[in-house]
């Protein structure tokens, strides 16, 4: 019975790992010596446009999504009004209408802030390799001018206005 006892003392004594934690020694002023990761301040929008809504949205979604893995903050996201085009294709040698498309083109919006300078190639190559099927991406700036294009005016309320316009300050009548 005590060689049995001695034998699993040996070999468990034998096989014990020894742990060190041995690892590099860096000074901490070294680590205000490597440069600052470049980051692209402002805001910055990807914009997609299509033939069909529900890609477009599926595509958006998924920017989204990779935005969120690189840790690249989504500040906003919106939709503009479609735009609608009505195509014609002629009889050949003629003037003659031959057949009338109608054409939507949806565009939907990204806006990406801070966006550091190293994820900004990774992220652009991915978005293109993820690219759906009639579907094309720009990235820009923000500029004023994409907030105004996404407002749809309100017909009614500038009737209503105009007509309270009128009531507190009537047009003078001319005298006959």
């Amino acid at each position: 019975m005590h060689r049995v006892a001695l034998v699993s003392l040996r070999s468990s004594a034998k096989f014990a790992p020894i742990r060190r934690n041995v690892g590099n020694f860096e000074p901490p002023y070294l680590k205000l010596l490597k440069p600052p990761t470049p980051v692209h301040e402002g805001l910055l929008n990807i914009q997609l446009k299509g033939y069909d809504f529900v890609v477009l949205e599926q595509q958006t979604r998924r920017i989204e999504k990779l935005a969120a893995l690189l840790n690249v903050s989504v500040t906003e996201t919106w939709a503009t009004p479609l735009q609608a085009f009505e195509l014609h294709t002629f009889n050949p040698q003629s003037t003659v209408v031959d057949k009338t498309y109608k054409l939507n083109i949806y565009e939907r919006n990204v806006q990406l802030e801070m966006l550091p300078g190293i994820i900004a190639g990774m992220l652009i190559d991915l978005i293109q390799k993820n690219l759906a099927a009639g579907v094309s991406v720009s990235i820009h700036k923000h500029l004023p001018e994409h907030t105004e294009v996404r407002e749809i005016p309100d017909l009614e309320l500038e009737s209503l206005e105009r007509q309270l316009e009128e009531i507190k300050n009537p047009p003078p009548h001319k005298k006959i």
